[in-house]
């Protein structure tokens, strides 16, 4: 797990904020740091809190309980035109009646920036989205993703402390999403910027974070950078919402220094240490592209029940003498001789045997 910013390293910092609606709680009490200079993606399914805690954090939704310190200034209770923050919704928010270049030098307006300079700051934003030459055109003559750009531009043009997204790629089509991923990844690298980005997507996240604060049932359920949160998810929820996963039971137990489980219906295998639980009951993930086959060897046996060919992939669905059922992925033409009734030998490393703490935040 990271180590937690230092006061220094920490940009904004989140203690107990919370939200409720008369019984209903749309988020629990929340503590939460985020970098300086990080993208930091807070993912989750609908109803899990996330764009309640980004619109506290802009201060369009007023928290219940808990503090926010940017700065290490407290904005709690200061008013959203007032917290130095950029914002970048899903549906844009332009004014039709305004020109790309005086959508983008509106904020600079409203902080009476003298008109030289306002100049050179939208001509700026414009190179960076890579838009120079749209800054004479309404809203309504761009496509959907130059109008996105023109937001993320009005949004960083002034230098703001932060910048939060909220879904803004949602609106978007498969194609363009995939290539303003990637510009949304080489503009933050470049501006150095602090970012705090909402998404249902786990795409998205894996690509474009620098740490995910993954959300459910209005709390937080892990935060940590992406290979860490795929490779050694702390929950049940953590390991199926990211990636495909096969979630095995069984019993963890411990001798001198090694840890191993002995699956329901299946092997015993050697595993990763634990995190935070004794030996006992334990689920266990085992992600299925880990699980190399061979016709003979070690491992443990199992017989092949389905096969996939998917040109350079191939999917596996296998089943142990037990009765425990695994899906496998498999790249290249190792396995390019295998069929269904084959018997097969399953081998997976202990690291990938993943101990799991149950369920998901409640």
């Amino acid at each position: 797990m990271p180590n937690p910013p230092s006061a220094a390293d920490t940009k904004l910092s989140i203690s107990g904020i919370a939200k409720r609606y008369g019984p209903t709680a749309a988020l629990e009490p929340t503590t939460l740091d985020v970098r300086r200079g990080e993208f930091l993606t807070l993912l989750g399914p609908s109803g899990s809190g996330k764009t309640t805690l980004l619109m506290m954090i802009a201060g369009l939704v007023e928290p219940s309980a808990g503090r926010i310190l940017l700065e290490g200034e407290d904005i709690t209770e200061r008013p959203a035109y007032r917290r130095d923050i950029g914002l970048v919704f899903q549906n844009y928010a332009l004014f039709p009646h305004l020109t790309v270049a005086e959508n983008i030098a509106f904020p600079l307006e409203m902080r009476h920036m003298p008109r030289p300079e306002m100049t050179r700051a939208v001509t700026e934003a414009l190179e960076l989205v890579r838009l120079p030459h749209l800054g004479q055109r309404y809203p309504r003559e761009l496509s959907g993703g130059q109008q996105q750009r023109v937001a993320f531009a009005r949004a960083i043009v002034f230098k703001p402390a932060l910048v939060l997204m909220d879904e803004p790629l949602g609106a978007l089509d498969k194609k363009l999403r995939e290539e303003l991923k990637l510009e949304l990844r080489k503009l933050h690298r470049e501006l150095g910027a602090t970012i705090v980005y909402v998404t249902h997507d786990q795409d998205e996240a894996m690509l474009l974070s620098d740490r995910i604060c993954l959300m459910a049932n209005a709390r937080v359920a892990q935060v940590d950078a992406p290979t860490d949160l795929y490779n050694r998810p702390r929950s049940r929820f953590a390991a199926e919402f990211i990636g495909e996963s096969n979630i095995a039971h069984g019993v963890l137990e411990q001798s001198d220094e090694t840890w191993r489980v002995a699956l329901d219906g299946g092997p015993r295998l050697a595993c990763a240490a634990p995190t935070a639980r004794p030996a006992g009951p334990v689920s266990v993930l085992i992600r299925p592209e880990r699980i190399r086959l061979a016709k003979a060897g070690p491992g443990f046996p199992a017989e092949v029940e389905t096969v996939l060919d998917l040109g350079g992939i191939r999917r596996f669905a296998l089943r142990t003498p037990g009765g425990l059922g695994f899906d496998v992925v498999e790249l290249g033409s190792a396995t390019a001789g295998l069929a269904v009734g084959d018997q097969v030998r399953c081998e997976v490393a202990a690291a990938d045997v993943v101990p799991l703490n149950e369920g998901a935040p409640s």
